[in-house]
């Protein structure tokens, strides 16, 4: 998040291409992220009570 808000900052003129890239780059890879997500949650141990 915190480089997010410098590229953001430094990009403050070209912010519509930066957010238009950004838009795009998510379309194309969620299902990646959902995947990623997927082996977190598998691969994290399960605290017992």
């Amino acid at each position: 998040m915190m480089m997010l808000g410098v590229i953001l900052t430094i990009n403050h003129e070209q912010q519509n291409e930066f957010i238009q890239q950004l838009e795009t780059s998510i379309k194309a890879y969620w299902p990646l992220v959902i995947s990623f997500i997927g082996i977190y949650m598998i691969s994290t141990p399960r605290k017992r009570k």
